[in-house]
């Protein structure tokens, strides 16, 4: 029942909050929504079958505004597992990650075939192989999603989620 009413409430900021609130209160507003979307996402993602066990990784570059508004964010679990914020990881180490937010730079692509959601806020992430690119469009947080790369790492959106995403094709498709 909790978790019903968590996605519940999730679903209402995503329709209501991106659709009503002004970004004019500031980027720190804007920073504040993107690490709370986030923590409310992997309810919205259908992972492969075994779910991992342990804790769920959010990996972020610590400097990173949305990271500092993660960490504040009282973290109750995700997917019925602990919640556990780190400096992103280099080499294999990686695929550690359930949630990689990507400050600077591209989508490793070791990562393609691999259940790592990715996601970012820099202009064409998703276009360029990333999952879920925020941006802000007449001052709302929307998001855009790389449907062909999330399947390619075994992963899927619920049509819940999918109803509220523009979708994008990978650069090089027609």
């Amino acid at each position: 029942m909790r978790k019903y009413l968590k996605q519940k409430l999730f679903l209402l900021l995503l329709v209501f909050i991106p659709n009503s609130v002004s970004l004019a209160v500031g980027a720190d507003f804007e920073h504040k929504l993107k690490a709370l979307y986030i923590t409310r996402l992997a309810d919205f993602i259908i992972w492969p079958a075994p779910i991992k066990k342990g804790p769920f990784i959010i990996c972020i570059d610590s400097t990173d505004k949305v990271a500092y508004h993660l960490k504040t964010i009282e973290h109750d679990r995700i997917l019925n597992r602990p919640v556990e914020i780190i400096d992103i990881p280099t080499g294999s180490s990686i695929t550690q990650c359930d949630f990689l937010y990507i400050s600077k730079g591209k989508v490793d692509p070791a990562l393609v075939n691999t259940p790592v959601f990715t996601l970012s806020c820099q202009t064409d992430f998703s276009a360029q192989g990333g999952m879920i690119e925020f941006y802000v469009h007449q001052q709302k947080v929307k998001m855009r999603a790389n449907l062909q790369a999330i399947e390619q790492a075994g992963l899927a959106v619920s049509s819940k989620l999918q109803r509220l995403l523009k979708v994008v094709k990978p650069k090089g498709d027609k």
